[in-house]
């Protein structure tokens, strides 16, 4: 039996950049992913690596907080958003990751800042296991 391991998707940007405030979500579009067979950047995914791009870094250290907003079983609308992942940012412009698991079919994934605000957008990349 063959070994598995990790594959990766092509990357695609999931929240626009944008400067955000201390304690705000981010105001940057948000691109939904979907994970339904045939869709070129999840397909089969239910685990992604999410990319943070700081380029206006906070004048003191601050935590992004990852959230996951998944589409209702209905197809109308969206669920509650949920955090699924966190960072620490940095006093410099920087990239950061983060790894979620647990995603729903389509959704869409967003950004908050704590503590002090920054500018930053996310990158979105579905990992899949492959035994080849």
């Amino acid at each position: 039996m063959a070994r598995a391991f990790d594959r990766f998707l092509a990357s695609f940007t999931c929240q626009a950049s944008a400067a955000i405030s201390a304690d705000a979500n981010s105001s940057g579009t948000k691109t939904a992913y979907d994970t339904s067979a045939g869709n070129l950047y999840m397909d089969g995914c239910r685990e992604a690596e999410i990319e943070l791009d700081v380029t206006a870094a906070p004048a003191s250290t601050a935590k992004c907080e990852i959230y996951h907003e998944p589409l209702q079983h209905d197809g109308v609308g969206n669920a509650a958003a949920k955090v699924v992942g966190r960072a620490q940012i940095e006093t410099t412009a920087d990239k950061y990751t983060v790894n979620i698991a647990g995603l729903s079919e389509e959704g869409y994934i967003y950004l908050k800042a704590i503590d002090a605000g920054f500018t930053a957008s996310a990158a979105m990349r579905g990992i899949y296991i492959s035994d080849t």
